[in-house]
């Protein structure tokens, strides 16, 4: 087997600088264990709570996850993360900007399929403040792309290498959410928006940014374990992850999404493997997507 075809070179991750925002907890933590555990050499986890980013930090069993306070939603911030990491590596291979809210929820409104009077549907709607609303599109989509912009010249950095023509061309990967597809808005409609919001953005950074050879993918994912999902009723009791555990009807799979489903998604598109993808929105849902009312 040539090396291009072997599996650990396919796949491979060493050597590579990883910064993941959100990467205290959820998504953004999994995959920050995974890229340690496969020999990255510099793993940043950026997040506002410093508690949450060390417990992460500590469980990197090759040591190579550096946490960073850092707020996604502050210029300022983000500039200082970038240069903490520009004396340190000099460049960064991939960028996963995790950072994510949901925001005012209609959960309630629509639980069990019912229908709100108009009168319900208009009190609840209306009682949000403005401010509220817009949260999750300040964090999910500005946070997102002013993240994306901060690093750029680091990215840029990773392509001037001497040995770039080896690895993959840098990228930035947007963690974007199904609920930007839905057309019921279970999460809530700010929550929503915002991800679609984000989906789009991801496809005007790859264009935008294929003149610098610097890629841009989406991840979008359904239902897995984490902070913003335990308050969901059949996420509570037995394990969700466990085939059977989830009713057919809100995923085909019968199950939600695990860690190993996240990782080797994210090992993929990080790794040679998929070096050639670019523009990219990737669900990963176990086919929620599929038998609900959606635009794909």
């Amino acid at each position: 087997m040539s090396q291009a075809t072997n599996q650990e070179s396919l796949f491979s991750v060493k050597g590579i600088v990883a910064v993941i925002t959100g990467g205290g907890s959820g998504l953004g933590a999994n995959i920050a264990k995974a890229l340690d555990a496969n020999g990255a050499r510099a793993v940043y986890i950026l997040g506002r709570r410093a508690d949450s980013l060390k417990k992460t930090a500590d469980a990197a069993v090759n040591r190579s996850i550096v946490p960073l306070t850092a707020d996604v939603t502050s210029q300022e911030s983000l500039s200082a993360a970038v240069e903490t990491i520009r004396a340190r590596e000099g460049l960064v291979n991939v960028l996963i900007a995790n950072s994510g809210i949901i925001g005012p929820s209609t959960a309630d409104l629509f639980a069990g399929g019912k229908t709100p009077s108009i009168d319900e549907l208009q009190s609840k709607l209306w009682s949000t403040p403005i401010e509220e609303f817009t949260k999750p599109l300040h964090v999910n989509v500005t946070g997102a792309f002013y993240t994306a912009v901060a690093f750029l010249g680091l990215l840029d950095a990773a392509n001037r290498q001497p040995d770039s023509a080896s690895r993959p061309k840098s990228q930035v990967i947007v963690v974007t959410s199904i609920a930007g597809f839905m057309r019921n808005p279970a999460a809530g409609f700010a929550y929503s928006a915002s991800k679609a919001a984000a989906t789009h953005m991801v496809k005007q950074l790859s264009t935008s940014l294929a003149p610098y050879k610097i890629r841009c993918n989406g991840i979008a994912p359904g239902f897995f374990p984490s902070e913003m999902t335990e308050s969901v009723p059949f996420m509570q009791g037995l394990d969700p992850r466990i085939e059977g555990n989830v009713s057919s009807q809100i995923c085909p799979l019968e199950r939600t999404g695990s860690e190993e489903d996240i990782n080797g998604l994210a090992l993929f598109l990080i790794s040679r493997a998929g070096a050639y993808v670019n523009g990219c929105v990737q669900l990963i849902d176990g086919g929620r997507v599929a038998i609900f009312p959606a635009a794909y």
